[in-house]
Protein backbone atom coordinates (compact mmCIF):
# COMPACT_ATOMS: atom_id res chain seq x y z
CA UNK A 1 0.00 0.00 0.00
CA UNK A 2 1.24 3.46 -0.80
CA UNK A 3 2.32 5.82 1.95
CA UNK A 4 -0.56 8.18 1.14
CA UNK A 5 -3.17 5.46 1.71
CA UNK A 6 -1.40 4.37 4.88
CA UNK A 7 -1.45 7.92 6.23
CA UNK A 8 -5.13 8.18 5.26
CA UNK A 9 -5.95 5.10 7.35
CA UNK A 10 -4.05 6.52 10.32
CA UNK A 11 -5.89 9.84 9.95
CA UNK A 12 -9.25 8.01 9.92
CA UNK A 13 -8.25 6.00 12.98
CA UNK A 14 -7.38 9.19 14.85
CA UNK A 15 -10.41 11.12 13.59
CA UNK A 16 -13.05 8.50 14.52
CA UNK A 17 -12.77 8.93 18.35
CA UNK A 18 -12.77 12.70 17.93
CA UNK A 19 -15.91 12.61 15.76
CA UNK A 20 -17.59 10.17 18.18
CA UNK A 21 -16.78 12.39 21.15
CA UNK A 22 -18.12 15.39 19.23
CA UNK A 23 -21.42 13.62 18.45
CA UNK A 24 -21.70 12.45 22.05
CA UNK A 25 -21.05 15.97 23.29
CA UNK A 26 -23.72 17.38 20.96
CA UNK A 27 -26.25 14.75 22.12
CA UNK A 28 -25.42 15.43 25.74
CA UNK A 29 -25.78 19.16 25.19
CA UNK A 30 -29.16 18.65 23.49
CA UNK A 31 -30.43 16.41 26.32
CA UNK A 32 -29.16 18.82 28.95
CA UNK A 33 -30.91 21.67 27.12
CA UNK A 34 -34.21 19.75 27.12
CA UNK A 35 -33.85 18.94 30.83
CA UNK A 36 -33.10 22.57 31.59
CA UNK A 37 -36.11 23.69 29.57
CA UNK A 38 -38.40 21.29 31.49
CA UNK A 39 -36.90 22.40 34.80
CA UNK A 40 -37.41 26.05 33.89
CA UNK A 41 -41.07 25.39 33.09
CA UNK A 42 -41.52 23.75 36.54
CA UNK A 43 -39.69 26.73 38.07
CA UNK A 44 -42.10 29.07 36.27
CA UNK A 45 -45.04 27.18 37.83
CA UNK A 46 -43.42 27.36 41.28
CA UNK A 47 -42.90 31.10 40.87
CA UNK A 48 -46.51 31.59 39.71
CA UNK A 49 -47.82 29.57 42.68
CA UNK A 50 -45.59 31.52 45.08
CA UNK A 51 -46.72 34.91 43.76
CA UNK A 52 -50.35 33.72 43.68
CA UNK A 53 -50.13 32.66 47.36
CA UNK A 54 -48.58 36.01 48.21
CA UNK A 55 -51.40 37.77 46.28
CA UNK A 56 -54.01 35.77 48.26
CA UNK A 57 -52.26 36.71 51.50
CA UNK A 58 -52.27 40.41 50.55
CA UNK A 59 -56.00 40.23 49.72
CA UNK A 60 -56.62 38.60 53.11
CA UNK A 61 -54.57 41.36 54.78
CA UNK A 62 -56.74 43.96 53.03
CA UNK A 63 -59.91 42.23 54.27
CA UNK A 64 -58.57 41.92 57.80
CA UNK A 65 -57.62 45.61 57.96
CA UNK A 66 -60.95 46.69 56.48
CA UNK A 67 -62.94 44.51 58.94
CA UNK A 68 -61.01 45.93 61.96
CA UNK A 69 -61.63 49.49 60.75
CA UNK A 70 -65.33 48.82 60.27
CA UNK A 71 -65.69 47.38 63.74
CA UNK A 72 -63.63 50.01 65.58
CA UNK A 73 -63.46 52.92 63.17
CA UNK A 74 -59.90 53.24 64.32
CA UNK A 75 -57.63 54.42 61.41
CA UNK A 76 -54.85 52.30 62.83
CA UNK A 77 -56.52 49.23 61.44
CA UNK A 78 -56.32 50.68 57.91
CA UNK A 79 -52.51 50.39 57.89
CA UNK A 80 -52.49 46.66 56.80
CA UNK A 81 -55.10 47.58 54.18
CA UNK A 82 -52.93 50.37 52.78
CA UNK A 83 -49.71 48.27 52.84
CA UNK A 84 -51.38 45.33 51.13
CA UNK A 85 -53.03 47.61 48.58
CA UNK A 86 -49.62 49.07 47.49
CA UNK A 87 -48.21 45.58 46.91
CA UNK A 88 -51.10 43.90 45.15
CA UNK A 89 -50.76 45.67 41.80
CA UNK A 90 -46.99 44.78 41.39
CA UNK A 91 -47.87 41.18 42.18
CA UNK A 92 -50.46 41.19 39.40
CA UNK A 93 -47.83 42.59 36.99
CA UNK A 94 -45.34 39.88 37.97
CA UNK A 95 -47.96 37.19 37.51
CA UNK A 96 -48.99 38.56 34.12
CA UNK A 97 -45.34 38.55 33.00
CA UNK A 98 -44.92 34.94 34.17
CA UNK A 99 -48.13 33.83 32.43
CA UNK A 100 -47.54 35.48 29.05
CA UNK A 101 -47.28 32.05 27.37
CA UNK A 102 -50.39 30.62 29.11
CA UNK A 103 -53.62 32.30 27.88
CA UNK A 104 -55.96 30.24 30.13
CA UNK A 105 -54.23 31.25 33.34
CA UNK A 106 -53.89 34.80 32.05
CA UNK A 107 -57.68 34.93 31.57
CA UNK A 108 -58.28 33.60 35.13
CA UNK A 109 -55.86 36.17 36.50
CA UNK A 110 -57.60 38.96 34.59
CA UNK A 111 -60.96 37.90 36.08
CA UNK A 112 -59.37 37.80 39.53
CA UNK A 113 -57.86 41.26 39.03
CA UNK A 114 -61.19 42.70 37.86
CA UNK A 115 -63.04 41.18 40.83
CA UNK A 116 -60.40 42.49 43.24
CA UNK A 117 -60.61 45.95 41.76
CA UNK A 118 -64.43 45.95 42.23
CA UNK A 119 -64.04 44.76 45.80
CA UNK A 120 -61.34 47.33 46.54
CA UNK A 121 -63.41 50.20 44.99
CA UNK A 122 -66.39 49.27 47.08
CA UNK A 123 -64.21 48.97 50.18
CA UNK A 124 -62.81 52.49 49.71
CA UNK A 125 -66.36 53.87 49.51
CA UNK A 126 -67.35 52.14 52.73
CA UNK A 127 -64.30 53.54 54.48
CA UNK A 128 -65.30 57.11 53.71
CA UNK A 129 -69.05 56.68 54.51
CA UNK A 130 -70.40 56.46 58.13
CA UNK A 131 -72.41 53.39 58.73
CA UNK A 132 -74.99 52.27 61.33
CA UNK A 133 -74.90 48.93 63.03
CA UNK A 134 -77.44 47.48 60.62
CA UNK A 135 -75.49 48.76 57.60
CA UNK A 136 -72.30 47.46 59.12
CA UNK A 137 -73.73 43.98 59.46
CA UNK A 138 -74.99 44.06 55.88
CA UNK A 139 -71.73 45.45 54.53
CA UNK A 140 -69.63 42.90 56.37
CA UNK A 141 -71.83 40.09 55.08
CA UNK A 142 -71.47 41.38 51.54
CA UNK A 143 -67.71 41.79 51.98
CA UNK A 144 -67.50 38.23 53.21
CA UNK A 145 -69.41 36.91 50.24
CA UNK A 146 -67.36 38.89 47.77
CA UNK A 147 -64.11 37.92 49.57
CA UNK A 148 -65.17 34.29 49.47
CA UNK A 149 -65.69 34.70 45.73
CA UNK A 150 -62.19 36.20 45.44
CA UNK A 151 -60.79 33.31 47.47
CA UNK A 152 -62.57 30.85 45.22
CA UNK A 153 -61.10 32.51 42.12
CA UNK A 154 -57.69 32.56 43.74
CA UNK A 155 -58.05 28.91 44.71
CA UNK A 156 -59.22 28.03 41.22
CA UNK A 157 -56.17 29.86 39.81
CA UNK A 158 -53.83 28.06 42.21
CA UNK A 159 -55.48 24.68 41.50
CA UNK A 160 -55.06 25.21 37.75
CA UNK A 161 -51.45 26.26 38.21
CA UNK A 162 -50.88 23.25 40.46
CA UNK A 163 -52.20 20.96 37.76
CA UNK A 164 -49.95 22.70 35.25
CA UNK A 165 -46.98 22.26 37.57
CA UNK A 166 -47.78 18.60 38.12
CA UNK A 167 -47.97 18.12 34.35
CA UNK A 168 -44.72 19.98 33.85
CA UNK A 169 -43.05 17.98 36.61
CA UNK A 170 -44.17 14.76 34.98
CA UNK A 171 -42.96 16.02 31.62
CA UNK A 172 -39.64 17.05 33.19
CA UNK A 173 -39.23 13.60 34.74
CA UNK A 174 -40.10 12.00 31.42
CA UNK A 175 -37.65 14.25 29.57
CA UNK A 176 -34.97 13.43 32.14
CA UNK A 177 -35.65 9.74 31.79
CA UNK A 178 -35.78 9.89 27.98
CA UNK A 179 -32.63 12.03 27.86
CA UNK A 180 -30.77 9.69 30.18
CA UNK A 181 -31.80 6.49 28.42
CA UNK A 182 -31.45 8.10 24.99
CA UNK A 183 -27.98 9.34 25.82
CA UNK A 184 -26.97 5.95 27.19
CA UNK A 185 -28.44 4.21 24.14
CA UNK A 186 -26.83 6.61 21.70
CA UNK A 187 -23.52 6.29 23.53
CA UNK A 188 -23.81 2.51 23.39
CA UNK A 189 -24.65 2.47 19.68
CA UNK A 190 -21.90 4.99 18.99
CA UNK A 191 -19.46 2.91 21.01
CA UNK A 192 -20.42 -0.21 19.07
CA UNK A 193 -20.06 1.57 15.73
CA UNK A 194 -16.79 3.12 16.84
CA UNK A 195 -15.46 -0.20 18.04
CA UNK A 196 -16.50 -1.91 14.81
CA UNK A 197 -14.93 0.78 12.60
CA UNK A 198 -11.74 0.89 14.70
CA UNK A 199 -11.54 -2.90 14.55
CA UNK A 200 -11.97 -2.77 10.76
CA UNK A 201 -9.33 -0.03 10.44
CA UNK A 202 -6.99 -1.92 12.75
CA UNK A 203 -7.37 -4.98 10.56
CA UNK A 204 -6.45 -2.93 7.51
CA UNK A 205 -3.56 -1.28 9.32
CA UNK A 206 -2.41 -4.60 10.69
CA UNK A 207 -2.54 -6.12 7.23
CA UNK A 208 -0.71 -3.15 5.78
CA UNK A 209 1.84 -3.24 8.59
CA UNK A 210 2.42 -6.95 8.06
CA UNK A 211 2.83 -6.38 4.32
CA UNK A 212 5.28 -3.59 5.01
CA UNK A 213 7.16 -5.77 7.48
CA UNK A 214 7.36 -8.49 4.84
CA UNK A 215 8.42 -5.92 2.25
CA UNK A 216 11.05 -4.48 4.60
CA UNK A 217 12.26 -8.00 5.37
CA UNK A 218 12.40 -8.74 1.65
CA UNK A 219 14.28 -5.51 1.03
CA UNK A 220 16.59 -6.31 3.92
CA UNK A 221 17.25 -9.77 2.52
CA UNK A 222 17.85 -8.31 -0.93
CA UNK A 223 20.15 -5.63 0.52
CA UNK A 224 22.03 -8.28 2.48
CA UNK A 225 22.32 -10.49 -0.59
CA UNK A 226 23.38 -7.49 -2.68
CA UNK A 227 25.89 -6.53 0.00
CA UNK A 228 27.30 -10.05 -0.05
CA UNK A 229 27.48 -9.92 -3.83
CA UNK A 230 29.23 -6.57 -3.73
CA UNK A 231 31.59 -7.60 -0.94
CA UNK A 232 32.49 -10.80 -2.75
CA UNK A 233 32.89 -8.93 -6.03
CA UNK A 234 34.99 -6.16 -4.51
CA UNK A 235 37.17 -8.60 -2.59
CA UNK A 236 37.71 -10.83 -5.63
CA UNK A 237 37.97 -8.16 -8.32
CA UNK A 238 41.29 -7.89 -10.13
CA UNK A 239 41.61 -4.15 -9.48
CA UNK A 240 42.41 -2.57 -6.15
CA UNK A 241 39.43 -0.86 -4.47
CA UNK A 242 39.51 1.55 -1.53
CA UNK A 243 36.36 3.19 -0.14
CA UNK A 244 36.49 6.29 2.05
CA UNK A 245 34.22 8.45 4.14
CA UNK A 246 33.49 11.92 2.76
CA UNK A 247 36.22 13.18 5.11
CA UNK A 248 38.78 10.99 3.30
CA UNK A 249 39.26 8.27 5.94
CA UNK A 250 39.53 4.66 4.78
CA UNK A 251 36.59 2.33 5.52
CA UNK A 252 37.17 -0.53 3.07
CA UNK A 253 40.06 -2.17 1.20
CA UNK A 254 39.88 -5.29 -0.92
CA UNK A 255 42.65 -7.87 -1.10
CA UNK A 256 44.35 -6.36 -4.14
CA UNK A 257 44.46 -2.93 -2.50
CA UNK A 258 45.96 -4.45 0.64
CA UNK A 259 48.57 -6.26 -1.44
CA UNK A 260 49.57 -3.19 -3.47
CA UNK A 261 49.63 -0.70 -0.59
CA UNK A 262 51.09 -3.09 1.99
CA UNK A 263 48.38 -2.06 4.49
CA UNK A 264 45.91 -4.46 6.06
CA UNK A 265 42.29 -3.35 6.09
CA UNK A 266 42.15 -3.45 9.89
CA UNK A 267 45.27 -1.25 10.09
CA UNK A 268 44.04 1.28 7.52
CA UNK A 269 40.48 1.57 8.84
CA UNK A 270 39.88 5.17 9.95
CA UNK A 271 43.26 6.41 8.69
CA UNK A 272 43.38 9.26 6.11
CA UNK A 273 43.87 7.94 2.59
CA UNK A 274 46.96 10.09 2.02
CA UNK A 275 48.85 7.92 4.55
CA UNK A 276 47.77 4.64 2.98
CA UNK A 277 47.82 5.72 -0.66
CA UNK A 278 51.12 7.64 -1.06
CA UNK A 279 51.57 8.62 -4.72
CA UNK A 280 54.34 10.59 -6.46
CA UNK A 281 55.27 11.75 -9.92
CA UNK A 282 57.59 9.21 -11.50
CA UNK A 283 59.97 11.82 -12.96
CA UNK A 284 59.79 14.84 -10.65
CA UNK A 285 59.13 12.86 -7.40
CA UNK A 286 56.60 15.55 -6.50
CA UNK A 287 53.74 14.49 -4.23
CA UNK A 288 50.48 14.13 -6.21
CA UNK A 289 47.23 15.29 -4.67
CA UNK A 290 45.08 12.40 -3.55
CA UNK A 291 42.30 11.71 -6.07
CA UNK A 292 39.85 11.49 -3.16
CA UNK A 293 40.69 15.08 -2.22
CA UNK A 294 40.16 16.08 -5.85
CA UNK A 295 36.75 14.37 -5.86
CA UNK A 296 35.78 16.14 -2.64
CA UNK A 297 36.79 19.45 -4.16
CA UNK A 298 35.27 18.98 -7.63
CA UNK A 299 32.42 16.57 -6.85
CA UNK A 300 32.96 14.47 -10.01
CA UNK A 301 34.87 11.44 -11.31
CA UNK A 302 38.61 12.09 -11.67
CA UNK A 303 41.61 10.07 -12.81
CA UNK A 304 45.26 9.92 -11.78
CA UNK A 305 47.97 11.90 -13.51
CA UNK A 306 50.19 10.08 -15.98
CA UNK A 307 53.44 8.56 -14.72
CA UNK A 308 52.13 8.09 -11.16
CA UNK A 309 54.05 5.89 -8.75
CA UNK A 310 52.54 4.31 -5.63
CA UNK A 311 54.96 3.80 -2.74
CA UNK A 312 53.73 0.89 -0.64
CA UNK A 313 54.19 0.50 3.09
CA UNK A 314 57.29 -1.66 2.58
CA UNK A 315 58.89 0.84 0.17
CA UNK A 316 58.02 -0.82 -3.15
CA UNK A 317 57.27 1.50 -6.06
CA UNK A 318 54.48 0.53 -8.44
CA UNK A 319 53.31 2.27 -11.58
CA UNK A 320 49.53 2.68 -11.30
CA UNK A 321 46.58 4.37 -12.91
CA UNK A 322 43.23 4.86 -11.27
CA UNK A 323 39.94 6.70 -11.07
CA UNK A 324 37.99 8.03 -8.10
CA UNK A 325 34.26 8.69 -8.00
CA UNK A 326 31.82 10.13 -5.42
CA UNK A 327 29.10 7.94 -3.90
CA UNK A 328 25.88 9.98 -3.83
CA UNK A 329 22.63 9.54 -1.94
CA UNK A 330 19.12 10.22 -3.24
CA UNK A 331 19.64 13.97 -2.66
CA UNK A 332 22.96 14.01 -4.57
CA UNK A 333 24.91 14.50 -1.35
CA UNK A 334 28.32 12.84 -1.17
CA UNK A 335 28.21 9.99 1.36
CA UNK A 336 31.47 8.34 0.36
CA UNK A 337 34.24 8.12 -2.23
CA UNK A 338 35.50 4.99 -3.99
CA UNK A 339 39.00 4.71 -5.48
CA UNK A 340 39.86 2.03 -8.06
CA UNK A 341 43.45 1.54 -9.20
CA UNK A 342 45.65 -1.13 -10.76
CA UNK A 343 49.31 -2.02 -11.06
CA UNK A 344 50.49 -1.17 -14.58
CA UNK A 345 54.18 -1.84 -13.99
CA UNK A 346 54.13 -4.76 -16.45
CA UNK A 347 52.32 -2.64 -19.00
CA UNK A 348 54.81 0.17 -18.54
CA UNK A 349 57.65 -2.31 -19.07
CA UNK A 350 55.93 -3.54 -22.24
CA UNK A 351 55.47 0.01 -23.42
CA UNK A 352 59.12 0.76 -22.72
CA UNK A 353 60.08 -2.32 -24.74
CA UNK A 354 57.82 -1.20 -27.58
CA UNK A 355 59.37 2.25 -27.46
CA UNK A 356 62.85 0.74 -27.63
CA UNK A 357 61.72 -1.39 -30.55
CA UNK A 358 60.35 1.67 -32.30
CA UNK A 359 63.61 3.49 -31.66
CA UNK A 360 65.48 0.58 -33.24
CA UNK A 361 63.06 0.68 -36.15
CA UNK A 362 63.65 4.41 -36.43
CA UNK A 363 67.39 3.76 -36.38
CA UNK A 364 66.91 1.18 -39.15
CA UNK A 365 64.93 3.65 -41.23
CA UNK A 366 67.61 6.25 -40.56
CA UNK A 367 70.33 3.82 -41.62
CA UNK A 368 68.44 3.04 -44.82
CA UNK A 369 68.02 6.73 -45.52
CA UNK A 370 71.73 7.36 -44.85
CA UNK A 371 72.69 4.46 -47.12
CA UNK A 372 70.47 5.87 -49.85
CA UNK A 373 71.94 9.34 -49.41
CA UNK A 374 75.58 8.05 -49.41
CA UNK A 375 75.09 5.60 -52.27
CA UNK A 376 74.82 8.25 -55.04
CA UNK A 377 78.06 10.13 -54.22
CA UNK A 378 79.87 6.79 -53.68
CA UNK A 379 78.89 5.64 -57.15
CA UNK A 380 80.17 8.93 -58.60
CA UNK A 381 83.36 8.60 -56.58
CA UNK A 382 84.02 5.05 -57.89
CA UNK A 383 83.44 6.23 -61.48
CA UNK A 384 85.79 9.20 -61.08
CA UNK A 385 88.58 7.00 -59.64
CA UNK A 386 88.10 4.55 -62.50
CA UNK A 387 88.39 7.39 -65.04
CA UNK A 388 91.43 8.82 -63.29
CA UNK A 389 93.23 5.51 -63.44
CA UNK A 390 92.76 5.30 -67.18
CA UNK A 391 93.95 8.80 -67.99
CA UNK A 392 97.47 9.77 -69.03
CA UNK A 393 96.85 13.52 -68.99
CA UNK A 394 97.76 15.03 -65.60
CA UNK A 395 95.26 17.85 -65.99
CA UNK A 396 92.38 15.45 -66.60
CA UNK A 397 93.53 13.31 -63.68
CA UNK A 398 93.58 16.41 -61.45
CA UNK A 399 90.10 17.37 -62.68
CA UNK A 400 88.76 13.86 -61.90
CA UNK A 401 90.41 13.94 -58.47
CA UNK A 402 88.89 17.38 -57.77
CA UNK A 403 85.40 16.02 -58.60
CA UNK A 404 86.16 12.94 -56.47
CA UNK A 405 87.14 15.21 -53.58
CA UNK A 406 83.84 17.08 -54.00
CA UNK A 407 81.93 13.76 -53.73
CA UNK A 408 83.96 12.84 -50.62
CA UNK A 409 83.04 16.20 -49.04
CA UNK A 410 79.40 15.46 -49.83
CA UNK A 411 79.65 12.04 -48.13
CA UNK A 412 81.37 13.64 -45.11
CA UNK A 413 78.59 16.25 -44.87
CA UNK A 414 75.91 13.54 -44.97
CA UNK A 415 77.77 11.57 -42.30
CA UNK A 416 78.16 14.57 -39.99
CA UNK A 417 74.53 15.49 -40.54
CA UNK A 418 73.40 11.92 -39.71
CA UNK A 419 75.51 11.78 -36.56
CA UNK A 420 74.13 15.09 -35.37
CA UNK A 421 70.61 13.96 -36.21
CA UNK A 422 70.70 10.81 -34.08
CA UNK A 423 72.68 12.26 -31.18
CA UNK A 424 70.42 12.70 -28.09
CA UNK A 425 70.84 13.52 -24.42
CA UNK A 426 69.74 11.15 -21.68
CA UNK A 427 67.65 13.65 -19.65
CA UNK A 428 65.12 16.34 -20.44
CA UNK A 429 65.97 20.02 -20.28
CA UNK A 430 65.59 23.30 -22.12
CA UNK A 431 66.56 23.28 -25.79
CA UNK A 432 65.72 25.13 -29.00
CA UNK A 433 63.07 23.27 -31.04
CA UNK A 434 63.78 25.44 -34.09
CA UNK A 435 67.33 24.02 -34.35
CA UNK A 436 66.07 20.44 -34.13
CA UNK A 437 63.35 21.16 -36.67
CA UNK A 438 65.87 22.64 -39.10
CA UNK A 439 68.11 19.55 -38.76
CA UNK A 440 65.22 17.17 -39.49
CA UNK A 441 64.07 19.36 -42.37
CA UNK A 442 67.52 19.36 -43.92
CA UNK A 443 67.80 15.60 -43.56
CA UNK A 444 64.52 14.90 -45.37
CA UNK A 445 64.85 17.64 -47.99
CA UNK A 446 66.74 15.39 -50.41
CA UNK A 447 64.10 12.64 -50.10
CA UNK A 448 61.36 15.19 -50.71
CA UNK A 449 63.23 16.48 -53.77
CA UNK A 450 63.56 12.94 -55.10
CA UNK A 451 59.78 12.45 -54.70
CA UNK A 452 59.19 15.91 -56.22
CA UNK A 453 57.30 16.98 -53.09
CA UNK A 454 57.67 20.61 -52.01
CA UNK A 455 59.07 20.86 -48.48
CA UNK A 456 58.87 24.23 -46.73
CA UNK A 457 59.92 25.34 -43.28
CA UNK A 458 58.93 28.53 -41.48
CA UNK A 459 60.75 29.37 -38.25
CA UNK A 460 59.01 32.16 -36.31
CA UNK A 461 60.64 31.80 -32.89
CA UNK A 462 63.90 30.79 -31.25
CA UNK A 463 62.22 30.30 -27.89
CA UNK A 464 63.42 27.37 -25.79
CA UNK A 465 61.17 24.49 -24.73
CA UNK A 466 61.38 21.74 -22.14
CA UNK A 467 61.98 18.19 -23.31
CA UNK A 468 64.51 15.87 -24.93
CA UNK A 469 65.89 17.09 -28.32
CA UNK A 470 66.67 13.54 -29.46
CA UNK A 471 63.07 12.46 -28.78
CA UNK A 472 61.79 15.51 -30.68
CA UNK A 473 64.00 14.50 -33.63
CA UNK A 474 62.41 11.05 -33.52
CA UNK A 475 58.88 12.52 -33.38
CA UNK A 476 59.47 14.99 -36.22
CA UNK A 477 61.17 12.26 -38.25
CA UNK A 478 58.07 10.05 -37.83
CA UNK A 479 55.73 12.87 -38.79
CA UNK A 480 57.75 13.95 -41.86
CA UNK A 481 58.24 10.34 -42.97
CA UNK A 482 54.47 9.71 -42.69
CA UNK A 483 53.74 12.91 -44.61
CA UNK A 484 56.14 11.93 -47.40
CA UNK A 485 54.51 8.48 -47.57
CA UNK A 486 51.08 10.16 -47.90
CA UNK A 487 52.19 12.60 -50.64
CA UNK A 488 52.61 12.14 -54.38
CA UNK A 489 54.39 14.21 -56.96
CA UNK A 490 53.25 17.83 -56.80
CA UNK A 491 52.05 17.75 -53.14
CA UNK A 492 53.57 19.97 -50.48
CA UNK A 493 54.63 19.71 -46.87
CA UNK A 494 54.95 22.73 -44.61
CA UNK A 495 56.66 22.79 -41.22
CA UNK A 496 56.13 25.83 -39.00
CA UNK A 497 57.63 26.66 -35.60
CA UNK A 498 56.13 29.49 -33.53
CA UNK A 499 55.61 30.62 -29.94
CA UNK A 500 52.26 29.71 -28.32
CA UNK A 501 50.49 29.55 -25.00
CA UNK A 502 49.98 26.35 -23.04
CA UNK A 503 46.51 24.88 -23.80
CA UNK A 504 46.07 24.15 -20.08
CA UNK A 505 47.03 27.68 -19.06
CA UNK A 506 47.43 30.32 -21.77
CA UNK A 507 49.58 32.41 -19.41
CA UNK A 508 52.35 29.77 -19.59
CA UNK A 509 54.61 30.06 -22.69
CA UNK A 510 55.58 27.25 -25.02
CA UNK A 511 56.45 26.34 -28.61
CA UNK A 512 54.03 24.95 -31.20
CA UNK A 513 55.29 22.95 -34.21
CA UNK A 514 52.88 22.26 -37.07
CA UNK A 515 53.51 19.63 -39.76
CA UNK A 516 50.91 20.00 -42.54
CA UNK A 517 50.72 18.16 -45.85
CA UNK A 518 48.42 18.06 -48.85
CA UNK A 519 48.57 14.29 -49.14
CA UNK A 520 45.79 11.71 -49.25
CA UNK A 521 44.69 12.34 -45.63
CA UNK A 522 43.42 9.93 -42.97
CA UNK A 523 39.96 8.37 -43.28
CA UNK A 524 37.47 9.35 -40.52
CA UNK A 525 37.10 5.73 -39.37
CA UNK A 526 40.86 5.58 -38.75
CA UNK A 527 41.45 9.00 -37.19
CA UNK A 528 40.45 7.79 -33.73
CA UNK A 529 42.86 4.82 -33.83
CA UNK A 530 46.08 6.25 -35.26
CA UNK A 531 47.60 6.81 -31.78
CA UNK A 532 46.87 3.25 -30.69
CA UNK A 533 49.83 0.83 -30.60
CA UNK A 534 50.14 -1.56 -33.56
CA UNK A 535 47.53 0.29 -35.60
CA UNK A 536 48.79 0.97 -39.13
CA UNK A 537 47.43 1.42 -42.63
CA UNK A 538 50.81 0.48 -44.17
CA UNK A 539 50.31 -3.22 -44.68
CA UNK A 540 53.91 -4.21 -45.42
CA UNK A 541 56.15 -1.47 -44.05
CA UNK A 542 54.55 0.04 -40.94
CA UNK A 543 54.90 -1.25 -37.36
CA UNK A 544 51.95 0.73 -35.99
CA UNK A 545 54.09 2.14 -33.16
CA UNK A 546 55.37 5.40 -34.62
CA UNK A 547 52.51 7.74 -33.74
CA UNK A 548 51.82 6.00 -30.42
CA UNK A 549 55.46 6.41 -29.39
CA UNK A 550 55.46 9.99 -30.66
CA UNK A 551 52.49 10.92 -28.47
CA UNK A 552 54.03 9.17 -25.46
CA UNK A 553 57.33 11.00 -25.93
CA UNK A 554 55.62 14.37 -26.19
CA UNK A 555 53.09 13.91 -23.37
CA UNK A 556 55.58 12.62 -20.81
CA UNK A 557 57.04 16.14 -20.59
CA UNK A 558 53.63 17.86 -20.42
CA UNK A 559 53.24 18.44 -24.18
CA UNK A 560 50.37 17.72 -26.57
CA UNK A 561 50.14 16.04 -29.99
CA UNK A 562 46.89 16.46 -31.94
CA UNK A 563 45.79 15.72 -35.50
CA UNK A 564 43.23 16.99 -38.01
CA UNK A 565 42.72 15.40 -41.41
CA UNK A 566 40.46 15.41 -44.47
CA UNK A 567 40.27 13.06 -47.44
CA UNK A 568 37.91 14.99 -49.73
CA UNK A 569 38.00 18.15 -51.79
CA UNK A 570 40.72 20.69 -52.15
CA UNK A 571 41.33 20.64 -48.38
CA UNK A 572 42.52 17.01 -48.40
CA UNK A 573 45.54 16.46 -46.22
CA UNK A 574 46.69 16.07 -42.62
CA UNK A 575 47.84 18.54 -39.99
CA UNK A 576 49.77 17.39 -36.91
CA UNK A 577 50.07 19.99 -34.14
CA UNK A 578 52.77 19.48 -31.55
CA UNK A 579 53.05 21.64 -28.42
CA UNK A 580 56.07 21.73 -26.10
CA UNK A 581 55.90 23.62 -22.77
CA UNK A 582 58.41 26.35 -22.05
CA UNK A 583 59.23 24.72 -18.69
CA UNK A 584 58.60 21.50 -16.80
CA UNK A 585 54.86 21.09 -16.06
CA UNK A 586 52.75 18.72 -14.02
CA UNK A 587 51.38 15.92 -16.14
CA UNK A 588 47.76 15.11 -16.55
Amino acid sequence: MEAVAYRRLLARLLALPIVALGLLALTLAFGFQQVQRSARRVDYSDQVIAHANNLAKLIVDEETGLRGFQLTRDPTFLRPFSQADSKIEPEFKVLFSLLRTNPEQTARLQHLQAAHQDWEQDARQQITLPASSSDLRRWMLERKQRMDALRDQTGDFLSAEGRIRASRSFTALKVNRVSLYGLLGFAGILALLLAWEIWRLFRKLSGTYNLQIKEVKRWGDECYAREQWLNTTLHSIGDAVIACHPDGKVVFMNGVAQELTGWKEAEANGIPLSQVFAIYNERTRAVIESPVDVVRRLGKIVGLANHTVLVSKDGRELHIDDSAAPILDANSNTIGIVLVFRDISARRASEAALMRAEKLASAGRLAAAIAHEVNNPLEGLVNLIYLARGEEDIQKIRRHLTEADRELQRIAHITRQSLGFYRETASAGLFRPDVVTREVFDFYSSRAAALRVSLHVKIQTEQKAFGNPGELRQVLSNLLANSLDACVEGDAICVRVRAAGNPRDLALPGVRIVVADTGCGIHPENIGHIFEPFFTTKKDTGTGLGLWVSRELIEKHGGRLNVRSSVTGRRAGTIFTLFLPGAATSES
